[in-house]
């Protein structure tokens, strides 16, 4: 039988027991990792969004206006849809600078005829007519004094300067023809002379551009009910600067279905007005042209 004495003694240790894992130290948590702070957002242009409230409170028509003329005075390298960003924003600038006005991205009652007008010399200067041509079937435009020189292709068009260093090519195919991919992956061949710097291939359309050791490149192929109708233009590398703007003016003006009816969200394309855009450019074409490389 245990004493008395050891029972108590038993007893107080067992007491002791809980308490020493009670005061052990408790299990270490997950903690969640910590979140990286969030970028610190740009703060806002008051002159830019100035610049953007007034120019889309232009009509349409008036928008893409002034996106052409910005093209000729060689400020603006891309799509003339009316819409304003960053490159609408520095083409206005940059004409402003260069004419000695406050360089705001707003055009004035003033800016805006001399803007038309410098514009307008230039398109007119290069004789740049946008016409129907029936042997793709596509409309087009042409800068008719720099390619004087015109041929037929099978089921196309070539314009051509008359020292050959300039050339714009139409081309066409018939339903059941060929198809875009047999385009796209014959225009993306890479050779040791041959350089694709640009290209995009969606479901009715591609656009793709490239070098070569002495010349520069611009496809782009459309597909619709009509078949497949396109572009090529090509040129000297020693003409990049005068001709880039010409390829984003041949590629603005090209309409390559412009019988076919427009899509329910389709905008009306720029008509003529005092100041206004070239006419007969046809239905808006259903992508932008790139910019060119190293415009």
């Amino acid at each position: 039988m245990m004493q008395p004495a050891r029972l108590a003694v038993l007893g107080w240790c067992l007491l002791l027991v809980p308490a020493a894992h009670a005061q052990g130290p408790a299990p270490a948590l997950p903690t969640a990792k910590p979140r990286p702070p969030a970028p610190a957002q740009p703060a806002a242009d008051p002159a830019y969004e100035a610049a953007r409230a007034a120019f889309e409170a232009l009509p349409e028509a008036q928008r893409r206006a002034i996106q052409d003329s910005l093209v000729w005075t060689g400020d603006y390298n891309a799509v003339t849809a009316g819409t304003f960003g960053r490159r609408t924003y520095e083409g206005i600038v940059g004409w402003q600078r260069r004419q000695g006005v406050e360089p705001t991205g707003i055009l004035t009652v003033r800016d805006r005829p001399a803007l038309d007008a410098a514009g307008e010399a230039v398109r007119k200067s290069l004789r740049f007519t946008v016409q129907a041509d029936p042997a793709s079937g596509a409309v087009i435009g042409v800068p008719e004094k720099l390619l004087a020189r015109k041929s037929p292709l099978p089921r196309g068009t070539r314009w051509q300067s008359t020292d050959g260093r300039v050339t714009l090519d139409t081309t066409s195919s018939p339903p059941g023809g060929t198809d875009l991919d047999a385009l796209f992956e014959r225009a993306t061949a890479v050779t040791p002379e041959r350089k694709v710097t640009y290209k995009v291939r969606k479901p009715d359309f591609l656009v793709v551009t490239g070098e070569t050791p002495t010349g520069r490149f611009y496809i782009r192929h459309a597909a619709g009910a009509d078949g497949i109708r396109g572009f090529t233009m090509s040129y000297d590398k020693t003409l990049t600067a005068e001709v880039d703007r010409l390829v984003i003016a041949v590629a603005n003006s090209f309409s390559p279905f412009p019988n076919a009816a427009p899509a329910p969200e389709a905008t009306p394309s720029a008509t003529l007005s005092p100041g206004g855009a070239r006419p007969g450019a046809g239905a808006p074409a259903p992508f932008a042209p790139p910019p060119l490389p190293g415009s």
